[in-house]
């Protein structure tokens, strides 16, 4: 795989999609796939494919060339957007990109069997131009502390006073050490720690320790300790698992970007995340076939710098926190796979791992992932359902059970949440700011279903296996309907859900999709947490299943 080609691929994609510059009413000759756009000067010329369902055209890989200059992804945003306010800083992005897919490729050849988060990180979120890129840090540092890294990686930890910090609702969350490290290491941070009464112990990455957080904050508040732990890096960089294979994981602040997002953990969205899984634990305790197909990983163990007043929606609290997930245990015959991973171009591997028809697979994991999806709609709410934070739980190549991680992005509409006798969660909200958590209307709520949970996670799978396998796109698609109207029949949904999801899901003429690169040339990189975005529309890839 040709990491230039691999960037190309998603940012002429996206160009087609959102009709950027025009890149949708460019001039194609359906026998040979060569296509033209209008651009300063002589065309852009390249080869398309058929789009699918979602868009006319797809790029078809090979040359794109503005007359005899072949151009690399950067050169042709910055020939398209020059104009565009950001149009520079996300041409740079791309370039990061093709040099961060190239480190992540050329380290994968190095294993013979990767693991999920390995193979995740060779496609990361499906079809976003910039995706690969991990802005902020040069090739060296990805290698050095992604996950394509060999050895495990040792925390740094500083101690910092308990009265200027926040502490989390889940057990040990005042006493971190006990819940990563060993008993020895925790002697040693134990003895570093003599004579600091009233001081906790907080890890840090190794990276923000060194780059950020002496510019962040004053030198007393924070003491370094010696490193301690064995972690591994996953796809999502912030987030390390225990080198011990215990089913505990840390995620940590970051001071770089991805997806025009910064990568920092603020203690509102760890607080705001711990009462969405109390809303969701809920659901299960009570719905026995919600319970049945989920599992949740246990984020309630976190702390994070406190605040000053008025400073709780500020950026520097998120420059200091740290999470800790445990996940449910797992049957020892059974595999789990992030989402994200079936949607990297690795099926060469993959197909070893499941040993299932390809889409008889598919169609299983459609099937069990829409029961899950409607059944959390019933109740108002739906998590965010992209690969990176759903696990997949295998049993001899058949899913039985999705695992849930990230909780702090569930989204909910609260006058179905009260019809359902459902609490409210209660988040933590900048006042005045933009948020996606809470939301007016019930077809906004199902739209995160169409684009992240549908659009991007399912068809970045179906995508996948179409390239690999030569499989129709069609077949896919038709797949998903049948899952939905499967769904329908067997769930006894409230009749208000059941008439929205077959109205908007099944027979409307077009769906929400998700714009990323359009957002990010008029607005630039989010300077919060949240990727930017924006609703745009598709034919609805159902209507013709």
């Amino acid at each position: 795989m040709n990491p230039g080609e691999l960037v190309m691929r998603d940012l002429v994609d996206a160009l087609i999609q959102e009709n950027l510059f025009g890149f949708a009413e460019g001039r194609a000759d359906t026998e040979t796939g060569h296509y033209e756009v209008a651009a300063p000067g002589p065309p852009i010329r390249l080869l398309v494919r058929d789009g699918g369902a979602l868009q006319r055209h797809r790029f078809a890989g090979g040359p794109v060339r503005h007359g005899d200059t072949e151009l690399t992804p950067d050169a042709l945003l910055r020939l398209l957007a020059a104009d565009s306010p950001h149009g520079a800083r996300v041409a740079a992005d791309l370039r990061t990109a093709v040099e961060h897919a190239e480190v992540t490729l050329t380290a994968r050849r190095r294993f013979t069997g990767p693991g999920g988060e390995r193979l995740a990180a060779t496609r990361d979120r499906p079809f976003h131009p910039t995706a690969r890129a991990a802005v902020g840090w040069a090739a060296a540092e990805l290698a050095e502390y992604g996950p394509m890294r060999r050895e495990s990686l040792a925390l740094a930890w500083v101690a910092v006073p308990a009265d200027l910090l926040r502490f989390g609702g889940g057990p040990g969350s005042a006493d971190l050490p006990a819940m990563l490290l060993t008993d020895h290491d925790r002697d040693r941070l134990a003895e570093a720690l003599r004579g600091l009464d009233g001081w906790r112990a907080l890890p840090v990455h190794p990276w923000q320790l060194e780059h950020v957080l002496p510019r962040e904050f004053p030198a007393n508040r924070l003491r370094p300790l010696p490193r301690a732990g064995r972690f591994h890096p996953t796809a999502a960089l912030r987030t390390l698992g225990s080198a011990t294979e215990n089913g505990v994981h840390v995620k940590l602040p970051l001071g770089i970007a991805t997806l025009g997002a910064a990568r920092l953990l603020p203690p509102r969205y760890l607080d705001n995340g711990e009462r969405a899984e109390r809303t969701m634990r809920t659901l299960l305790a009570a719905d026995p076939l919600l319970r049945h197909r989920v599992a949740l990983c246990d984020e309630r163990t976190w702390c994070g710098w406190h605040a000053a007043e008025g400073d709780e929606f500020a950026d520097r609290p998120g420059q200091l926190a740290a999470q800790v997930r445990r996940y449910p245990p797992i049957e020892p015959d059974a595999l789990a796979l992030p989402m994200a991973a079936l949607a990297a171009h690795e099926w060469d591997h993959l197909s070893g791992l499941i040993d299932r028809e390809p889409v008889a697979f598919f169609t299983e994991t459609a099937e069990i992932f829409l029961k899950v999806a409607l059944g959390f709609l019933r109740y108002g709410v739906l998590p965010e359902l992209h690969g990176q934070n759903v696990v997949l739980v295998l049993r001899a190549g058949s899913p039985v059970r999705l695992v849930l991680r990230d909780h702090d992005t569930l989204r909910l509409h609260p006058a179905w949440m009260a019809a359902a006798g459902v609490p409210d969660p209660g988040y933590r909200v900048k006042p005045g700011a933009p948020q996606s958590l809470r939301l007016d209307s019930p077809a906004e709520l199902l739209g995160y279903l169409q684009t992240l949970g549908i659009q991007v996670n399912l068809y970045g799978i179906a995508d996948a296996l179409a390239r690999h396998l030569g499989i129709a796109e069609g077949v896919f698609w038709r797949r998903i309907r049948t899952a939905i109207t499967g769904a329908l029949d067997t769930l006894e949904l409230p009749g208000h859900l059941a008439n929205l999801v077959k109205r908007r899901l099944l027979d409307a003429p077009h769906w929400p999709s998700r714009q990323v690169l359009g957002p990010l040339l008029r607005e630039g990189s989010s300077t919060g947490v949240s990727m930017p975005a924006s609703t745009g529309q598709v034919p609805n890839p159902l209507v013709r299943a």
